[in-house]
């Protein structure tokens, strides 16, 4: 018996379920007769204008019909989003993020709290892919996952190649069908599906002449393949220099090697530039190459689209534009003085350091940027996306946090609750004699220190892109 999705948490006032009946706490099994098993059956299914919506109400099986237009949301929350069954990865990537975590749930010297429950969920699910952009080797897919990807068209995807070359796809990948994966992406252009991909580039292994056959070879499946990103490995103190097969032991790039790197996609990417009506690159680098190498970023016409931006491709130049434009909304004074300490990571600091600059022309300002240094995962990991609580907590103890600490919102979990360390962020504010605000982009940091000034933010409708950001 399949596995069914839709229990109802809240119905929308004067929406169509709320005009047809619908209550928190029923349970949505079939639309139009088709199962709901997720909530891309949901959305699929939902689109049509007249439903035939079959639920179980306190154990008895109802159904109502609903009329719509065809642009018209049903008015449904649900209890889980998106889908509480992940399809679990049978792989043994040989960079695999679930390897550069520390034994499940133990804590470390100094560090009271063990990991999040679920960072240790090994997932290549094809409905996350679509939803929010994960990346998956399209290795784990069963033929009835392919016939529904045919019905429902979910596109684009996002896939992980690493190498084209079959033989070394087996070595770095070790799943079923991992050779095959020019076959599979032949397989979504048949579908009419389309994929951004990506090469995450071990030193030695996939880089050099095996980077130049993947680059060369994906741009032969144009227009299946939308864009290629480049990205280097990422390695804690407990995978760093581990050894995997005849493979060479996994390493971080040097800075000479980050450069080689550079170089070799600018050549492609100066090819396609020149061919291409609006100058798009097709194979983007992600932003810690820029980082590694000091060097500096490409302006925001490079980056189009931002199609994989939450894959860090131009997350920083896209930070530094927003901040640009919303700048001239800093105020000009306070009433009182006022101590703001921005956190950050050690790879960004250089940046952060830059828009700091503006917020201390404030007149009764005083700002400090605070690197944190990652004690967790060791102080190679220098993103803010993988810095834990207590890390983040003894840094602020070991200084002035002052009145105002403004925090990526990265560092938490997706409801915001909670640092990869599973403190919370009750738990960490209880701690920290300032207030404290996580923010997702320049314009909510801008409206933090505008807040104390007495200045009231801008609405809540303003569009917020959701950057996975590693600044």
């Amino acid at each position: 018996m399949p596995k069914l999705y839709g229990w109802v948490r809240e119905v929308v006032p004067e929406s169509p379920a709320d005009r047809a009946g619908l209550q928190p706490g029923d349970l949505i099994r079939t639309i139009n007769g088709h199962l709901i098993r997720d909530l891309i059956d949901y959305k699929f299914y939902v689109a049509d204008e007249e439903l035939l919506v079959g639920f179980d109400r306190q154990q008895e099986q109802r159904e109502v019909r609903i009329n719509k237009t065809i642009d018209e949301n049903l008015g449904v929350l649900f209890g889980e989003e998106p889908a509480p069954f992940i399809r679990q990865c049978a792989n043994k990537c040989v960079f695999c993020f679930i390897k550069g975590l520390p034994e499940r749930f133990a804590a470390q010297p100094g560090l009271e709290h063990g990991m999040r429950a679920s960072l240790y969920i090994k997932d290549d699910d094809y409905r996350y892919s679509f939803l929010f952009g994960n990346f998956i080797t399209l290795t784990n897919l069963k033929e009835l996952d392919w016939q529904r990807l045919d019905e429902q068209k979910l596109s684009p995807l996002y896939v992980s190649v690493h190498t084209t070359d079959p033989e070394l796809r087996r070595k770095m990948v070790d799943g079923p069908r991992a050779g095959d994966i020019i076959g599979h992406i032949k397989r979504l252009g048949d579908m009419h599906i389309s994929c951004h991909t990506q090469l995450v580039l071990c030193p030695t292994i996939n880089d050099g002449e095996q980077l130049a056959r993947s680059i060369r070879e994906l741009t032969e499946l144009r227009p299946i393949v939308e864009s290629i990103s480049v990205v280097p490995v990422g390695l804690t103190k407990y995978n760093n220099m581990i050894k995997t097969g005849d493979l060479p032991p996994l390493r971080h790039f040097t800075r000479e090697e980050a450069n080689a790197v550079i170089e070799q996609v600018e050549v492609y990417q100066r090819q396609f530039e020149a061919a291409d009506p609006e100058g798009n690159p097709f194979v983007y680098l992600s932003d810690e190459w820029y980082f590694l190498t000091q060097r500096e970023f490409p302006p925001a016409r490079h980056y189009g689209t931002y199609a994989q931006i939450e894959n860090g491709v131009g997350m920083t130049r896209f930070l530094i534009d927003q901040w640009e434009r919303a700048r001239r909304r800093l105020p000009t004074s306070l009433p009182e003085p006022q101590r703001v300490t921005l956190v950050t990571s050690k790879m960004a600091l250089p940046v952060i350091e830059e828009l700091a600059e503006d917020i201390r022309r404030i007149e009764q300002v005083e700002v400090q940027v605070l690197p944190v240094i990652n004690r967790f995962f060791g102080a190679e990991v220098t993103v803010a996306g993988l810095l834990c609580g207590q890390d983040v907590l003894a840094t602020l103890q070991e200084n002035n946090p002052g009145d105002l600490v403004i925090l990526p919102r990265v560092m938490l979990d997706n409801d915001g609750v909670r640092f990869l360390d599973d403190m919370t962020v009750e738990e960490f504010k209880a701690q920290i004699p300032a207030r404290v605000e996580f923010v997702r982009n320049a314009p909510e940091a801008i409206d933090a220190i505008r807040s104390l000034a007495g200045i009231t933010p801008v609405g809540a409708g303003r569009k917020l892109i959701r950057l996975q950001s590693r600044l």
